[in-house]
């Protein structure tokens, strides 16, 4: 099933990547000060709603601590959303859309090869200002 210890250990790894305290976490969390050291130690498991407000406090998705997916962003679920979407729109907007990105992608290729920097943050920012 679900080890509780391997949980801990990525609810750490998210911690310190993020550069954020445990303490702060399970205070803003509201939980024990013992909550991530009882998961290491005796192999203690949260309930599914502490988790979810830890998971909520780390911005990522509770499949991700649990180890049930491998990536830490909720990016995977905007696409699910952004798909869903897409495949509700009739083909001429579908169309209008794979013009935009084609575009937009395109703006970002040669922007990327000009100043060298990271792609996907910009991507992320203009796609959410074109969707608001």
């Amino acid at each position: 099933m679900y080890d509780a210890t391997e949980i801990a250990l990525r609810i750490n790894q998210l911690l310190k990547e993020k550069q954020l305290s445990q303490k702060d976490m399970l205070e803003k969390c509201d939980l024990s000060k013992n909550a991530i050291s009882s998961m290491l130690s005796r192999g203690s498991m949260l309930r599914a709603d502490n988790l979810a407000r830890i998971a909520d406090y780390l911005d990522c998705s509770i499949d991700y601590l649990m180890g049930r997916n491998h990536t830490s962003s909720k990016i995977l679920s905007l696409s699910d959303d952004l798909i869903s979407k897409y495949n509700s729109l009739p083909e001429d907007g579908k169309a209008e859309i794979t013009h935009m990105i084609n575009y937009k992608y395109e703006q970002l290729q040669k922007k990327r090869k000009e100043t060298s920097s990271p792609i996907l943050p910009t991507l992320l920012n203009d796609s959410q200002d074109m969707l608001a």
